[in-house]
């Protein structure tokens, strides 16, 4: 079949009837496509190459599945004399490319573009392929025919099995600069285009020579403008929007910023369709951005357009700036945990959503991100009466739940009806009394009322151990680590062996550990003292620091594990006592609740952990239990990740249940947590 398709791709009309007989052919070859193996059947590989090699009307014969050898055959008789092959396409075709029809829409370049076009101009000109095949003559010589050249080179070169074609911006953008326009056609969802260079099905570029076959005579060139020009068809100005969603691929961090803050703003209906656009195309874009720029500003735009109509603060003031820019920048934990504090206990429902909405802007920051997690959480929980309350609130706060699920992205973005679950009588009657003319609103309100009638008892974890988080005992750790630490053996492989021994150990071999790897070399220096952290919950060292690691030896040596967590608890500043210097279950309880935190949008899907861990372990120790649990957070072993959210959960319940709580603790759960 290699020969047919050679014999197809050079224009052999005879190869097309040598294939027909493959249509009704079910044995299998095997293909390689990059390094998948593929077990095809020949009907298939025949099909293929039909569709890849000729550009029959659909009137003159549908190649799909029901297609078989004696239809495809009896269509070759019929009409033998009529097909041909066109060199320009490179494809075997019956009915002209000039005598086809062809929906299409002739729009101006932007400013931008046209500067770009312009420094890139002398590359584009001396493309390989525009020598070859004389259309820089052709260009010297102002024949429009280049135009049909230009757009007959990039079908001829369109992706096949196997081959891509990955410079088919260069002829578009060599087309762009040579008309002082972009001309966008129907793709294969009959949808008007105007980024035929993404589209890997080559509808676009059939449709966009066919255009120029049709059209090329009734260009001219304008010595004024320095370029083809066809008075016979509208060119439709460049709507505002359009030139912002171009700005955003800008290489200029504030260009690309400023723009994509233009669009939240935007037409709503305008934006949108422009970000399914660029979205369906993956254009790309500048990564100052949200990861998801596009599926952002669908959502961004009309949020900002919902709080327009509602007299609601979205961007905020300097200090929301100035409070965002500080949770962007490199904090230490006390600083940042200091921070996220403040806000939680100085934001109102006032200024909330420009807080969110800067949170979105700023998504690419996982610091911020993570606070913002663990402020909107708490916060929500803490002002929850306020919003149930009123109308306007509760109105904006379900309007903000279904944008944000739909970002599509994880993060607590989609838990915020978590807030409703077991909810008060109270808040059942308003949501059911509530009347909205927002579907989306409705939509919401509905799922909320399920969500708050369905009662959800607390639930012990179902599964303690895992495959990441064990109890293990390790004899002879002392010996065993040194032979691990001298095998003659790939330094990964030997890496990997003494990240595991290291994954085994208690607490009271760490001393030991950190002493004997002192001074061996990881491959990946910031895999050596990653269980400190992981594993035991040591989360504000930088154990890389010889003088951290001195002075947590020197503590850990004199003092009781108690004592040791107690001490880097006090380091980061966690307030976690009474006056006298007892335990406050109440404070502890809260940081249990909210500072397991999750990102706001993005983030990774991994946990914030922070202080929580340790304070599990003082109430372990306090309380002689691990509630089931393995005696420490993680085997990580550089590979496990782990999190305190099932263990912070049931130390809830245990404070509750065990009546240590003095105060009632009744707000609602937070976005990380199904069961309260």
């Amino acid at each position: 079949m290699d020969k047919i398709r050679i014999g197809l791709l050079n224009g052999d009309k005879t190869d097309l009837l040598k294939i027909a007989p493959y249509l009704d052919s079910t044995r299998k070859l095997t293909e390689y496509l990059g390094y998948h193996i593929l077990e095809t059947e020949e009907r298939q590989i025949a099909q293929r190459l039909i569709i890849e090699n000729c550009i029959f009307l659909n009137t003159e014969i549908v190649i799909d599945n029901k297609i078989t050898a004696k239809s495809f055959f009896t269509f070759y008789k019929q009409n033998e004399k009529r097909i041909g092959f066109s060199v320009d396409a490179g494809a075997f075709l019956i009915a002209p490319l000039k005598d086809r029809s062809v929906n299409f829409e002739i729009q101006e370049l932007s400013e931008t573009d046209k500067n770009n076009l312009k420094e890139n101009e002398n590359v584009l000109l001396n493309l390989p392929w525009v020598k070859k095949n004389h259309i820089e003559q052709l260009i010297n010589s102002k024949n429009p025919y280049a135009l049909f050249k230009i757009a007959a080179e990039l079908f001829k070169g369109r992706n096949r099995f196997d081959n891509y074609q990955s410079d088919a911006k260069n002829y578009i953008d060599l087309l762009d600069l040579l008309t002082g326009t972009e001309t966008g056609v129907k793709n294969e969802h009959q949808k008007i285009t105007l980024h035929i260079d993404k589209d890997y099905d080559p509808a676009s570029r059939l449709n966009l020579l066919i255009y120029f076959a049709k059209n090329y005579p009734f260009y001219k060139w304008n010595e004024t403008t320095g370029r083809f020009e066809n008075d016979n068809i509208k060119v439709e100005p460049i709507e505002q929007e359009r030139v912002y969603f171009q700005l955003l691929s800008s290489k200029v961090d504030s260009v690309a910023l400023n723009a994509f803050l233009k669009l939240t703003t935007g037409d709503v209906l305008r934006v949108q369709r422009l970000a399914d656009e660029y979205e369906n195309a993956d254009m790309d874009h500048n990564y100052v951005l949200p990861i998801f720029p596009f599926r952002f500003l669908k959502q961004m735009v009309a949020l900002t357009d919902y709080c327009k109509s509602n007299h609601i603060d979205f961007k905020g003031g300097p200090d929301v700036l100035d409070n965002c820019d500080r949770l962007n920048s490199k904090l230490s934990f006390p600083q940042r945990y200091q921070l996220e504090n403040k806000l939680i206990n100085t934001l109102s429902l006032n200024n909330i959503t420009a807080y969110e909405y800067w949170f979105l802007v700023y998504e690419q920051s996982n610091d911020l991100s993570y606070s913002a997690g663990r402020i909107l959480d708490a916060f929500y929980s803490k002002n929850w009466s306020k919003i149930v309350n009123d109308k306007k609130q509760s109105d904006l706060y379900l309007k903000k739940s279904i944008l944000f699920e739909r970002l599509g992205i994880i993060g607590i973005c989609n838990n915020y009806l978590n807030k409703f679950i077991n909810a008060d009588s109270a808040t059942l009657n308003m949501l059911k009394q509530n009347v909205s003319s927002d579907q989306d609103i409705n939509f919401q309100m509905a799922k909320a009322i399920k969500l708050g009638e369905r009662i959800q008892p607390f639930k012990i974890a179902s599964k303690k151990y895992n495959g990441g988080n064990y109890d293990t005992i390790v004899n002879d750790f002392e010996k065993k680590l040194p032979e691990l630490m001298h095998l003659k053996i790939d330094s990964s492989d030997r890496d990997e062996k003494v990240s595991t021994l290291l994954s085994q150990i208690n607490y009271n071999q760490v001393g030991v550990a950190l002493k004997l790897i002192e001074n061996y070399s990881f491959k990946w220096n910031d895999s050596k003292y990653t269980f400190m952290d992981r594993d035991f919950g040591f989360f504000n060292c930088d154990f890389n620091d010889p003088v951290i690691r001195g002075d947590f030896l020197d503590y850990y040596n004199k003092h009781t594990e108690a004592e040791v967590y107690a001490h880097y608890l006090d380091k980061a500043k966690i307030v976690y006592k009474n006056a006298y210097q007892s335990l406050n279950y109440d404070k502890i309880y809260e940081m249990l609740k909210f500072d397991t935190a999750n990102a706001f949008v993005g983030g990774g899907g991994a946990t914030r952990d922070n202080e929580v861990y340790l304070l599990i372990k003082l109430l372990e120790l306090n309380f002689k239990t691990t509630l089931g649990f393995p005696c420490k957070l993680c085997n990580s072993a550089n590979m496990n990740g782990c999190d305190s959210l099932d263990r912070a959960k049931e130390w809830r319940n245990y404070l509750k249940e065990n009546k240590l709580l003095k105060l009632s603790h009744k707000e609602p759960m937070s976005f990380n947590y199904q069961d309260n």
